[in-house]
């Protein structure tokens, strides 16, 4: 009887499983026997080259600054977007008439796709804002953004910081309510201030949804390819190149396929091992806090 309804769940499994190994583990395989090749990405013919598509990644100063500047969109979006996101939550978990309207309106911008958000933006820096800017004698604004190598990258992480806040938001609200009232209640009584309560009541209960958030934003944040490429297509220069967009450059503008999978593979060991690093850490303090 158990092996039969072992069977049964396997069965109803097998699907997933299949699709799971023919669309993530076999192309993972591919790409990482063609990071050892000199492919071009369309002929039939490549040769086996070893390490060298490695060793050229290393010395390679375009990608260095681009691991750099990937780093400093992910921190930026993460930090700033988990901020907003909670700050947002909090508000909109208090007694507010329009709250579910309210929450509705931010949450919709997600259904963007990455793409349109960024030719939104795109048109909004290099129309209106500028407009904006002239008006207020602000030169910083006057001027589009996009075309500033300092500013650019900035552009871009708040483009996808205003899309997924939502989406970030909806995490944090689930976790608040989650968290007992009567705690506050007892935090009244003992006329405990709003700072004291959200700092020993709300913050550490609240780790768990912390986790989730920082995690999913920081993987999106290190892995984020078609806002930036809709946005400024890596320039002005290569001050917005990310790591994903230097991928497909590498393969399909350079005919270089062997060495963009090799980029690749280090950007998907880069998501592992921060992953695991803010798995270990995060899951520490929860395990603190309970």
């Amino acid at each position: 009887m158990r092996l039969r309804e072992s069977l049964q769940y396997t069965s109803l499994s097998l699907p997933a499983i299949i699709l799971y190994l023919v669309l993530v583990i076999v192309p993972l395989i591919g790409a990482f026997y063609y990071s050892f090749t000199d492919w071009d990405g369309l002929g039939k013919t490549y040769r086996f080259i070893g390490l060298d598509n490695y060793f050229t990644l290393f010395t390679d100063k375009i990608v260095l600054r681009t691991f750099s500047t990937t780093m400093k969109y992910t921190i930026c979006v993460t930090v700033f977007q988990n901020l907003l996101a909670l700050l947002l939550a909090i508000a909109l978990n208090q007694s507010i008439k329009t709250k579910n309207v309210l929450r509705t309106a931010i949450f919709i911008v997600c259904t963007l796709s990455p793409l349109l958000n960024g030719y939104i933006w795109s048109f909004v820096y290099s129309g209106p804002l500028m407009g904006v800017g002239r008006l207020l004698g602000i030169d910083m604004l006057a001027n589009n953004i996009l075309g500033s190598k300092d500013g650019a990258i900035y552009a871009a992480a708040f483009a996808s910081i205003w899309r997924m806040t939502g989406w970030t938001m909806i995490i944090f609200l689930a976790g608040l309510q989650m968290i007992p009232k009567e705690l506050y209640e007892a935090a009244e009584v003992d006329g405990v201030g709003p700072f004291y309560k959200f700092f020993y009541i709300t913050l550490p209960l609240l780790a768990p949804a912390i986790t989730i958030n920082v995690v999913l934003t920081f993987e999106r944040g290190l892995k984020d390819f078609d806002s930036i490429f809709a946005l400024t297509g890596g320039g002005p220069g290569d001050s917005t190149l990310v790591m994903a967009l230097s991928i497909y450059k590498e393969s399909f503008f350079f005919s270089r396929a062997g060495y963009g999978t090799t980029i690749g593979i280090m950007l998907f060991l880069l998501i592992v091992v921060c992953t695991l690093i803010q798995l270990k850490f995060l899951r520490k303090r929860e395990e603190d806090v309970i």
